[in-house]
């Protein structure tokens, strides 16, 4: 019983990380969602042609509606690890669906925003740049992964749980 006190105490502290990062994140959408929503064009005008593509790009509803949604989907995922965090202080093992549903968020994220990089006018800009534009994909791709890794390590603690009540 002492090891599953000690995974618990480990998926705690994990799940604090998680829930700090995922706040901070949510707070820095919701201070940068109006800036998101209401793009000033003259931000845009020095890029020239190519520029305002990419202004008429971020303007449009579909990327005003993913804005939202992934500011909700912050949100809603910081509320879930205080509830993990409420069950973990009672010495209670949260879902592991919590922390599949964010992992499968950020995939799912990486996924469309690289199919609508792909489609898009700053693909073109990003391209003229030659092996920067490559790195800086790179580097935007594994970064946020980083961010992930309290969500992996409280997954692999509740599996390491799982299998030791099997055995008890």
């Amino acid at each position: 019983m002492n090891e599953v006190a000690n995974r618990i105490k480990k998926i705690r502290t994990w799940n604090m990380v998680a829930l700090v990062l995922t706040a901070i994140g949510a707070v820095v959408s919701l201070v940068t969602l109006p800036s998101s929503l209401f793009p000033k064009r003259e931000n845009f005008e020095f890029l020239g042609k190519k520029g305002l593509e990419l202004y008429n790009q971020v303007s449009s509803t579909s990327y005003k509606v993913a804005i939202i949604f992934g500011v909700v989907m912050t949100v809603l995922f910081v509320v879930l690890y205080f509830i993990a965090s409420r069950q973990l202080s009672q010495d209670k093992v949260p879902s592991k669906l919590i922390y599949f549903a964010s992992l499968g968020y950020f995939v799912l994220n990486l996924v469309i925003g690289t199919f609508l990089k792909g489609a898009s006018s700053a693909n073109e800009l990003t391209s003229q740049l030659g092996s920067i534009g490559v790195v800086v994909t790179v580097v935007s791709m594994i970064a946020p992964l980083l961010l992930y890794i309290p969500q992996i390590m409280c997954l692999v603690h509740i599996f390491a749980i799982e299998k030791i009540e099997e055995k008890a």
